[in-house]
């Protein structure tokens, strides 16, 4: 195993001898790093932490430190990273506050240089933040989410697959999955782009399209959305949409993106984005 020799760490971590951990490292408590691994110079580990496989973790970053919550006085909690994530330079993730609460981050995440993911943040899949992009407590990232330079995201917001959200953003409420973001947090359409790279079959693509239009019909409430929803062919895409939307949410769901109103273009039934 090649431990840098000014690197330092504690009797109880547990290191496969495939990893390699670079100068200056700290590895405190019962951290756990699974094979093939590496660890940039500076890179802090700390508490109950577990990096899965073929991780690389670059310079100056911090997993499973204390987070960052008045109400927390060092109980144990974890922080658990999926196996081939990337982590560059200074990204920081916080272990969960509760006692044997967590903090989870699904497999093959590239987090750019300075992002930031708070305590019991819930990631999947495939998910990218890029440069600054910060995750207050609690929130929830379905798979394959982009979040775009410096966009924020308030504390238990849920953010659905495949949604892509804009640099800058102030992400308040709940949005929907497969959704592009304006910068005030309001829904602009659907990722068209990122649902052709996910090889998703017209089909769906179209099941998707009319349920945004049944979703956010003028005078329509949420429950009965769903029912009619229901009523419709529902497509393995559209039947996630729908446990999205029968999910109970805390901060409520974005709305559409403001446009100007035209007597030739509605959302309803025009606009091309939906």
């Amino acid at each position: 195993m090649p431990i840098h020799p000014t690197a330092i760490v504690d009797p109880k971590a547990e290191l496969d001898s495939s990893v390699t951990v670079g100068p200056y490292c700290v590895i405190e408590g019962h951290v756990r790093v699974a094979p093939r691994c590496r660890l940039y110079q500076n890179v802090f580990l700390a508490g109950w932490t577990q990096i899965g496989e073929d991780c690389v973790l670059h310079p100056g970053v911090i997993v499973g430190h204390a987070p960052q919550d008045t109400k927390y006085s060092g109980e144990r909690s974890y922080c658990r990273i999926g196996r081939g994530t990337v982590m560059r330079e200074y990204v920081t993730v916080h272990r969960g506050t509760l006692p044997e609460s967590e903090t989870i981050i699904g497999e093959d995440c590239f987090l750019l240089a300075g992002s930031h993911v708070a305590h019991n943040c819930t990631i999947g899949n495939g998910v990218t933040m890029i440069n600054n992009a910060l995750l207050g407590g609690h929130v929830e990232l379905g798979d394959r989410v982009t979040l775009g330079g410096g966009a924020a995201v308030h504390q238990f917001v849920r953010i659905g697959e495949l949604v892509m959200v804009g640099g800058h953003a102030r992400v308040g409420m709940d949005l929907l999955p497969f959704a592009t973001v304006d910068v005030e947090g309001r829904i602009a359409g659907l990722n068209r782009i990122g649902l052709r790279r996910a090889k998703m079959p017209h089909d769906h693509i179209r099941s998707i399209r009319d349920a945004y239009r049944v979703i956010f019909e003028p005078g329509l409430s949420r429950p009965q959305a769903i029912t009619r929803l229901e009523a419709a062919t529902v497509t393995p895409p559209l039947e996630r949409l729908l446990q999205f939307l029968r999910t109970d949410s805390k901060r409520g769901l974005a709305a559409p993106t403001r446009r100007e109103p035209s007597p030739q273009t509605t959302l309803h039934n025009s606009d091309p984005d939906f």
